[in-house]
This record gives structure tokens, sequence and C-alpha cells, in this order.
């Protein structure tokens, strides 16, 4: 029995950035432009908040 790894579907940082750009109508440096102004934290950084 064959199967893919996990990660088989998965695509780079830039492939997803192109896939936005050409989606948007605009360039991947855009894409990359609006995304640094966001400022995202990276996961590891990120502030665990319990809604209960």
């Amino acid at each position: 029995m064959s199967r893919e790894p996990p990660d088989a579907d998965m695509i780079s940082d830039e492939e997803l950035t192109e896939l936005l750009a050409d989606a948007e109508g605009t360039t991947p440096e855009e894409i990359e432009r609006g995304a640094a102004e966001l400022n995202i934290a990276p996961p590891e950084e990120a502030t665990v908040v319990n809604d209960e």
C-alpha cells in the first residue's frame, strides 16, 4: 500500500507569494512589501490565550 508523504501538497513561500500575486493582479514584490508591513510574529513567539 503506497501513500504520499504528509507534506506532498505543501508549496514553498515563494510559490505561495507568486500564487497570491497572480490572484490579486499584482507583483510578488508588492505582496512581500505588504507582508513586511504587517509585521507578523513567528508562531514560536505567539502568545497563547485561553478563551474559556
